[in-house]
């Protein structure tokens, strides 16, 4: 197994998003970490120029 996680435009994990996925369904969980849950937490965090398309999936 391998481990996921969403890291934010200064490095950080996204706080709920390391993942344990097999490689059956790491391309499923990276699209939705990149496409959902990062422009959420980008949203949350506009004020301080937080932009989804900074976010990395480590």
């Amino acid at each position: 197994m391998t481990e996921l996680r969403l890291t934010d435009t200064d490095g950080y994990t996204v706080p709920g998003t390391a993942t344990e996925v097999t490689d059956d369904t790491a391309d499923t969980v990276r699209a939705y970490l990149l496409n959902e849950v990062a422009p959420e937490h980008a949203a949350e965090w506009a004020d301080f120029g937080y932009d989804p398309r900074s976010y990395r999936i480590t």
